[in-house]
């Protein structure tokens, strides 16, 4: 941490128009890897930033391939929303992020002529997210969520953490490159979402 307080400390400030800049929208390619399932999916994410309060949402359709069942047809989607606070450290070169969300879940397996079956829940998400900016033109953070779903008849607790970037492409285009790991499973997937800021 020192040599990171060191460069901060020395650099010039950010005040790129993508890093560290949370009012954008983007869409992208998301990756899920499941228990003998891999998904494909497509996300879509909002953010405003009214001075360092944050509020904005998001979300995401994926389907899965099924490992030896072709005629298995797997797909979740789910839509959520999300407020936190930006706490700009050094010039704006490290921001901490804590925040709190609430979404929608929903996952359909048809089984063909078997039938199939439906489940759905609503979570609340705290978490927290820390990005250092190494310059105007890249960023790398990670973070933390707690996932608790809100319904008792449904049991879904879980401990995420991600890591990734952020790179400027252009003055106004970001691109978001991010991993996703759960405290049981290890690597759960990863996303690519590119982001228009204004």
């Amino acid at each position: 941490m020192g040599l990171l307080s060191a460069a901060a400390v020395v650099a010039a400030p950010i005040d790129s128009t993508v890093i560290h800049n949370y009012t954008y929208f983007g869409v992208g390619y998301n990756y899920v890897d499941a228990d003998d399932a891999d998904g494909h999916g497509v996300v879509g994410t909002v953010s405003m930033d009214l001075n360092n309060f944050l509020v904005g949402g998001g979300a995401n359709y994926t389907w899965f391939s099924v490992d030896d069942f072709d005629d298995v047809d797997v797909e979740s989607w789910s839509a959520g929303g999300f407020a936190g606070y930006v706490f700009r450290l050094m010039d704006n070169h490290i921001n901490i992020i804590p925040r709190v969300g609430v979404s929608y879940n929903e996952a359909s397996v048809d089984f063909g002529s078997f039938g199939g079956a439906v489940e759905n829940f609503v979570s609340i998400e705290p978490g927290i997210t820390l990005s250092y900016a190494i310059n105007n033109h890249i960023s790398l953070n990670g973070g933390y969520t707690y996932i608790q779903d809100l319904d008792d008849d449904i049991d879904v607790e879980a401990h995420t953490f991600s890591v990734g970037m952020r790179i400027a492409l252009a003055e106004r285009l970001g691109l978001d490159l991010n991993a996703f790991f759960e405290e049981e499973q290890g690597f759960s997937g990863a996303a690519a979402i590119l982001s228009w800021h204004y």
